[in-house]
């Protein structure tokens, strides 16, 4: 009778209530810890689907924007004005590796945490000059664990549609800020390495790219 009335799942047996309640007046640490580590499981899962809608929505706003932004464009001829923190600044993709995110200016956490950032005080496309991109490792960016020499990199703006190929992957120490700044490049992208690292990664993964107004028109430097 005892059989029959113990319940199953798929087959296997199921332990009591009763039991249950026997291993807990045995072993109370233990449950109390049994049940701190469910509430954790809990909230860390809580947290990252919350984290995970929080990027989307930010993502689709900012597409929404970029938009209307691209619709609503006049050409004036002169630069534009500067962008304010948060402001959708572009769409960056690279077709290859299957990048694709929206940028938003700042370097700010904020920002990074829902976009790829452009640093201020860097180029825009529509000027002469560095852009200089920067996403976390373990969102937007890691897929540049991926990227090679020669991969096309696609940013769209309300200005235009800018195409750069991939001449120049450098590893280095976040100390050596000079190629953020640099004029060897139209283009860097900047997260930290390694990518698979716990913790604050001790170095930065720099892709450096020129701007495609030919083809053939740059050569790929070596690493």
């Amino acid at each position: 009778m005892t059989a029959l009335n113990m319940k199953t799942f798929n087959g296997i047996p199921l332990p009591s209530q009763g039991a249950n309640a026997r291993r807990c007046r045995r072993h109370p640490l233990l449950c109390r810890l049994e049940h701190l580590f469910w509430l954790a499981g809990g909230l860390a899962a809580g947290w990252f689907v919350l984290a995970s809608l929080g990027i989307i929505s930010f993502q689709v706003t900012q597409a929404k924007r970029l938009e209307t932004l691209q619709q609503n464009y006049v050409p004036t001829g002169i630069s534009q004005l500067p962008l304010q923190s948060g402001d959708p600044f572009g769409k960056i993709s690279i077709p290859r590796i299957g990048l694709s995110a929206m940028i938003a200016e700042g370097d700010d956490q904020g920002t990074l945490r829902h976009a790829v950032g452009h640093i201020p005080g860097t180029a825009a496309p529509w000027n002469s000059g560095n852009v200089v991109l920067a996403g976390h490792r373990d969102t937007f960016f890691g897929a540049l664990s991926r990227v090679r020499l020669d991969d096309v990199i696609v940013l769209e703006t309300p200005d235009g549609t800018y195409r750069y190929q991939v001449a120049r992957i450098t590893i280095v120490d976040p100390q050596h800020v000079e190629l953020l700044r640099s004029r060897d490049a139209d283009l860097t992208l900047v997260t930290c390495y390694p990518f698979h690292y716990l913790g604050p990664a001790p170095q930065r993964y720099i892709v450096q790219a020129f701007r495609l107004v030919r083809p053939g028109r740059r050569k790929a430097l070596a690493h």
